[in-house]
């Protein structure tokens, strides 16, 4: 069988891992609105006709303030892949278009992808596309809707048709704890605002299972002020936040789960 690493890549909220979800068929990587939800370089593996393709999820990045733990597990993510994909929100306004564009160079295959098509009409696509120069640097352009699924099949004809052999790196599969603590971090990018998601670090302390799967995690938090609004009055913030993320662990291990959540004040590097 043939293997291919491939890399999502692109502005954060741009629909990278909605993508991944769709080639999974099943929730792989988390979803937000706000900023830099995905955190680290998250891999998944299907296999398509004769060919292993390895999707590398990689973090999003934005203006000037990126975190630079962000940065670097993105760039690491593009140096390991055959193919890289770069993903746009047709919708908005198009960022960062100067740092795809002086990276494409360093990439043998590359791939654009416009997402969310299914918001404009074809003369309104045709308007926004207009402002790239550099749309003959890539080796295909796909129009989809990663939510709707309307054309993502494409991408995967594509990247079995130009994987040629087997790729000789070795996958990092993102291990079933730190796919645990993203859930819950989607709970808290779901429920608690500003900068305070940010700030926290949800580590996943233990999992056993059984006729039920029990999960105990730690969100550590900076000061008693984050500590305080993540408890929230009485715990009903945590309460929901522990609710959504059982709810949504309950659904991808299709097994009943029983999730503890503590909190603790530290400091984080």
């Amino acid at each position: 069988m043939k293997t291919s690493f491939i890399a999502l890549s692109g502005p954060t909220n741009s629909g990278k891992s909605t993508l991944l979800n769709c080639f999974a068929k099943k929730k792989v990587s988390i979803v937000s609105k706000k900023i830099q939800t995905t955190n680290f370089n998250i891999e998944f593996s299907i296999n398509y006709k004769d060919t292993q393709m390895i999707f590398i999820d990689t973090p999003g990045f934005y203006k000037d303030n990126i975190n630079d733990n962000y940065l670097r597990e993105a760039l690491q993510g593009l140096e390991r892949a055959d193919i890289v994909i770069f993903i746009l929100d047709i919708n908005n306004k198009f960022r960062h278009l100067d740092k795809i564009k002086d990276n494409l160079s360093k990439f043998k295959k590359k791939i654009l992808v416009f997402n969310k098509i299914d918001k404009l009409n074809n003369d309104q696509i045709l308007s926004k596309i207009k402002v790239i120069d550099f749309l003959n640097s890539f080796d295909e352009i796909f129009y989809i809707s990663a939510l709707k699924k309307k054309n993502t099949e494409k991408i995967l004809r594509f990247i079995e048709k130009n994987t040629i052999k087997s790729s000789n790196k070795l996958s990092r599969k993102t291990t079933k704890e730190k796919f645990f603590s993203e859930i819950t971090r989607e709970a808290l990018l779901y429920y608690v605002h500003k900068e305070i998601p940010y700030k926290c670090l949800i580590i996943t302390n233990n999992i056993k299972s059984g006729k039920f799967i029990t999960i105990n995690q730690t969100i550590i938090v900076r000061s008693e002020a984050h500590k305080k609004i993540i408890l929230g009055k009485k715990g009903h913030m945590i309460k929901n936040i522990g609710t959504y993320s059982r709810l949504q662990l309950e659904k991808i291990m299709k097994k009943k789960v029983n999730l503890f959540i503590k909190i603790k004040l530290s400091k984080i590097k």
